[in-house]
């Protein structure tokens, strides 16, 4: 069975970034979607906030070239709805950021696991949408 994975902006970045402390296991999840493990989810918000943070840190040019071959090869894009958004506001979420993010995965009603090194703001929506770190996934579905 492939499991279907929404990813948070930490992770993309850490690939993207090649960011030495967690850019190993984060880059595994990349490659559990090679290997048809796995697929890849994110949102477009998500993918203008890489673009954002990456082009501050990196080249601008550089950034958009590997954001776009992340997309065109191995990240689907889903985006929220309305629900998503209300459920977000009326969520016990402190950062609403991260209330849209996980309810835009929910809601596409496709998502097995939401992926982030965040877990702290999600402890309170695990039994709805299990959230991992890249390591904890691993570890957890071996597979």
């Amino acid at each position: 069975m492939v499991a279907n994975l929404f990813l948070d902006t930490d992770i993309i970045l850490d690939v993207l970034l090649k960011r030495e402390v967690f850019y190993k296991e984060s880059y595994a999840i990349f490659n559990l979607c090679e290997i048809e493990k796995v697929k890849l989810y994110t949102s477009s918000s998500i993918i203008i906030n890489v673009q954002y943070i990456g082009a501050k840190i990196s080249n601008n040019k550089k950034t958009a070239s590997a954001i776009k071959y992340m997309v065109e090869n191995f990240i689907e894009i889903v985006n929220p709805n309305r629900d998503a958004i209300v459920k977000a506001y009326n969520s016990t979420f402190k950062d609403y950021e991260d209330a849209i993010q996980y309810f835009t995965a929910k809601e596409a009603g496709l998502i097995d696991f939401f992926i982030t090194r965040n877990i702290k703001d999600y402890k309170n929506a695990i039994k709805n949408l299990p959230a991992y770190t890249p390591a904890q996934f691993l570890k957890l579905h071996a597979i």
